[in-house]
């Protein structure tokens, strides 16, 4: 039955994200402000892929989810987080891009296992929620910037046609940017300050190298904030440091976990 609800939601994804894409050929100035039929599509996606993995959830208590699971659930965060940011008018295209990456999510833990940590304290949960949300957010900043890349690209090189028409302004493309950067850093500050509530000894739970990424990004991401207050950073520059930080952050939450646990077979624990 999960392997089923997992594919189904996948489907959901892609159908949701071929209408978005249909909106491709219409421009900005021509479509809804709102999408609601697909925030509805994306809803039910979300709520399929979350009763994929509800099985699952029940046998984490008490444990961590392993990699292949929290894989599935930065999918489902980050589709959850983009219906949600269909609502606040951000860029269609967006989704052409996230939903497709979104569809494989559910399928992962199905095709490949892995083993949950034990944990003692329910504070590893509570810091892995808000790193998974953290992780959805900045998701879509990091595609929301290599779109704002793309579109002054073309424009730089006086190529308006295409896609490009139906796309919403430069300014409104950075506004939309700076928003998603501002409510990722809060919550990865938030992420840290809870990771601080279970870490005793960082090379004996071998957290060292996660916690180091994690400073750096956070370190990344707001010095991209500083710079945009106090210096106006824009274009080129915010795209440059959001997409660093992105791929900081991507190596602390996934990288050094692969490491870990799919190279050295080792195992990251609570205390």
């Amino acid at each position: 039955m999960p392997s089923l609800l997992a594919a189904l939601a996948a489907i959901t994804y892609l159908t949701a994200g071929l209408r978005i894409a249909r909106h491709l050929a219409h421009p900005a100035a021509e479509r809804p402000a709102r999408d609601t039929f697909a925030c509805v599509i994306v809803g039910c996606g979300v709520v399929l892929h979350a009763a994929s993995i509800w099985p699952g959830l029940m046998l984490w208590s008490g444990s961590s989810p392993d990699l292949p699971a929290t894989i599935s659930l930065a999918g489902l965060a980050t589709a959850a987080v983009f219906g949600i940011a269909l609502l606040w008018r951000i860029d269609h295209i967006v989704g052409a891009l996230v939903l497709p990456l979104a569809a494989i999510a559910p399928i992962v833990p199905v095709v490949w296992s892995g083993q949950t940590t034990p944990v003692n304290t329910t504070s590893v949960q509570i810091h892995a929620a808000i790193s998974i949300v953290t992780w959805a957010v900045l998701s879509l900043a990091a595609l929301q910037a290599l779109l704002l890349a793309w579109q002054e690209r073309r424009l730089h090189t006086r190529r308006p046609g295409g896609v490009l028409r139906t796309l919403a302004s430069l300014d409104t493309q950075e506004r939309w940017l700076f928003r998603l950067i501002g409510i990722g850093f809060f919550l990865l500050s938030l992420s840290l300050a809870s990771g601080l509530m279970f870490v005793e000894d960082m090379l004996d739970q071998h957290l060292a190298h996660k916690t180091a990424l994690s400073c750096l990004a956070w370190a990344m991401f707001g010095t991209l904030l500083w710079g945009r207050r106090r210096h106006g950073w824009r274009g080129q520059t915010a795209v440059r440091w959001c997409l660093s930080g992105f791929v900081v952050l991507a190596l602390a939450y996934f990288g050094s976990r692969l490491i870990l646990e799919v190279l050295l077979g080792q195992r990251w624990h609570s205390a």
